[in-house]
């Protein structure tokens, strides 16, 4: 409390004192008796309150404040006033006559004059905006205490070095004391290097550079627990500044859950790649088989009927060919049946595939599609022979057979090009056609099985099928297979 005793003067008027005041101050200014009367205030003390002067000097100072709370604050002035403990410094927040709610902070001086008795000086400012911001700063650091600690993820605030390294942590949530066995004392001890295993030192340094351009980065490494167990984790990290120095919000994502799931999931691909790739295996085996039992047995059977039956009619009709030519439609006949079963044998199992290899098989494959659809192919094939597994060869060559297949089926084409080159390690296989254009929803569709078929026979040999589409130029299929060290 300020109090300050002023020797008797019969000549002191309180307003010349106040006036002077208020050439020094641009905050509210008001004094007071000790009942509360006002004896003078500033203008900037009527704007505040929404009053004129001249209906403030000479009333009591609670007229300003709502009806209902009168009573109360002159009730505490008085006992201040009584009890000589005015406090020097205090603030409040008060409701005004017009329903107004603001916030004030006094500066109070109690005031002895002899002879007159006691006066209180005070300097009011208006602290409504600043504590409307403390109150929401308040606030917000209240939810994101509230959301910090019941995250399900561990979340760490960990401020960086001055060379852009992890340097200490500011600030842990239950979470992460749980599951890395710490306490929020001992992780603030904690170098934040100490979580991370040493291989992933390099991968934390380079997206601390990339958050500083960034502001949030998305990665998976494995952290360290107290007990030196390792935990997969996904990290979302948020880059700020915090009291003027880079700082770094992570939150990790135990994912050991999703990684066995995943680890199963490939697990679970990789068996049935390698079962469908023993499936297909087993049916070129057997479309082989039964293509050498129709040529072998069937074609030569079929033969060897011609044979006997010209030599029969020969021998009927030694030296008349008017009497033979009745039997020529027969052997025309029985030449279209050799025809087709050489034509069901290729396309069981096209012999030229296992005698001359890939680009032969292609280069023939192609030729007859032109034959038998008029659609003109064109051909840029590899010069050199290709060295590549027997399953491999027969599933690239498959692929190329569904491509011209759709193409006759759906295309509406007249130019078809084929390419097959070795591009970076890989066999590359492209067919190309200038129809109306194959559709993603085409391409997406659960009905287009060959679509299906083509893409999971590259898969099983670790290669990818692409196909594009342009409504009203084209369609493009690109097959890319990985070779072996062994083959090319």
């Amino acid at each position: 409390m300020n109090r300050k005793k002023l020797e008797p003067n019969n000549h002191i008027n309180p307003e010349i004192l106040f006036d002077q005041l208020l050439q020094i101050s641009a905050d509210g200014m008001r004094l007071t008796d000790k009942k509360g009367r006002i004896l003078q205030v500033n203008d900037a003390y009527c704007r505040m309150i929404d009053m004129k002067r001249s209906d403030l000097e000479g009333e009591n100072f609670i007229n300003v404040y709502l009806a209902r709370d009168r009573r109360k604050i002159l009730k505490t002035y008085e006992n201040h006033i009584l009890h000589k403990d005015l406090p020097a410094h205090n603030e409040g927040r008060f409701r005004l006559w017009n329903g107004r709610m603001l916030w004030f902070e006094f500066s109070n001086s109690l005031l002895e004059i002899p002879g007159s008795g006691y006066f209180v000086l005070s300097i009011i400012k208006d602290i409504t905006p600043r504590k409307k911001a403390q109150m929401k700063l308040a606030y917000s650091e209240n939810r994101f205490r509230l959301l910090f600690n019941h995250a399900y993820d561990a979340v760490f605030v960990i401020q960086l070095s001055e060379d852009n390294k992890l340097d200490c942590f500011i600030e842990v949530n239950r979470i992460a004391c749980e599951r890395y066995l710490y306490s929020q004392e001992e992780f603030r001890a904690l170098n934040p290097y100490a979580l991370i295993p040493e291989k992933y030192y390099e991968t934390i340094n380079s997206r601390l550079h990339e958050l500083a351009k960034k502001k949030h980065a998305l990665f998976r490494i494995e952290n360290l627990r107290k007990d030196k167990r390792r935990i997969p984790v996904e990290i979302s990290a948020i880059y700020f500044e915090f009291k003027k120095r880079p700082t770094v919000l992570f939150i990790a994502r135990d994912i050991t859950k999703r990684k066995k799931v995943e680890l199963r999931l490939k697990n679970t691909g990789a068996q049935l790649r390698s079962l469908a790739g023993r499936l297909q295996a087993i049916r070129e085996e057997e479309r082989a088989l039964i293509a050498r039992e129709i040529h072998d047995e069937l074609g030569q059977t079929m033969t060897v009927l011609k044979i006997q039956l010209s030599l029969l009619i020969r021998k009927i009709y030694p030296h008349d060919e008017t009497k033979r030519e009745p039997f020529r439609p027969i052997l025309q006949l029985i030449d279209q049946a050799v025809d087709s079963v050489q034509q069901i044998s290729a396309k069981l199992r096209p012999g030229i595939l296992d005698e001359l290899g890939l680009t032969a098989a292609i280069e023939w494959q192609t030729k007859d599609f032109q034959k038998r659809t008029g659609i003109s192919c064109r051909c840029s094939l590899l010069k050199d022979d290709l060295r590549l597994q027997e399953e491999k060869t027969t599933a690239i060559f498959r692929i190329f057979q569904e491509a011209l297949t759709n193409v006759a089926r759906h295309a509406q084409a007249q130019r078809v090009s084929v390419f097959l080159r070795k591009e970076n390690g890989e066999l590359i296989l492209e067919v190309t056609d200038n129809g109306r254009g194959i559709t993603k929803e085409q391409i997406n569709a659960s009905r287009s099985l060959g679509i299906l078929g083509m893409q999971e026979r590259a898969m099983v040999f670790g290669g990818q099928v692409t196909i594009n589409g342009v409504p009203g130029e084209g369609t493009s299929l690109k097959v890319e297979m990985p070779l072996d060290e062994q083959e090319g």
